[in-house]
């Protein structure tokens, strides 16, 4: 499950989820949400290989390649084949499409990040810059 709040200049997206691997895939569809591209184009796919410190920068990551595909090369991620999360990585096959849209989002940032277990759910927060 996901979130969008308000944010001056910026939008903080929220998520609670029960793996670590959804909390990227709702990510993932929070962001093409966001975005809400309709598009007759053929599927296309591309490879993703991240690296972070720790699970919320690789987070931040995530975002932040989702945002590049979309800015350059007008690519939209629809879904994530093949999601796997080691120590310090994430590896995928992004499944999505090209359309045009006027950028929407410039950045994630690391402000107010949060990725951490409660119980049994996982939260993550990131505020994105638009």
């Amino acid at each position: 499950m996901y979130e969008w709040r308000s944010h001056t200049a910026e939008i903080e997206l929220a998520i609670e989820a029960e793996t670590e691997e959804q909390v990227f895939v709702d990510a993932l569809a929070a962001f093409r949400e966001l975005v809400a591209l309709e598009s007759d184009a053929a599927s296309e796919t591309r490879a993703v290989a991240l690296e972070a410190s720790d699970r919320a920068s690789l987070l931040v990551e995530w975002l932040q390649e989702l945002i590049f595909l979309a800015d350059s090369e007008s690519f939209v991620a629809q879904r994530a084949d093949d999601l796997r999360l080691e120590d310090a990585s994430l590896s995928a096959t992004l499944v999505g499409a090209r359309a045009s849209f006027e950028p929407l989002v410039k950045a994630a940032t690391y402000h107010g990040l949060r990725f951490a277990r409660e119980g049994d759910i996982w939260q993550a927060r990131v505020v994105l810059d638009v």
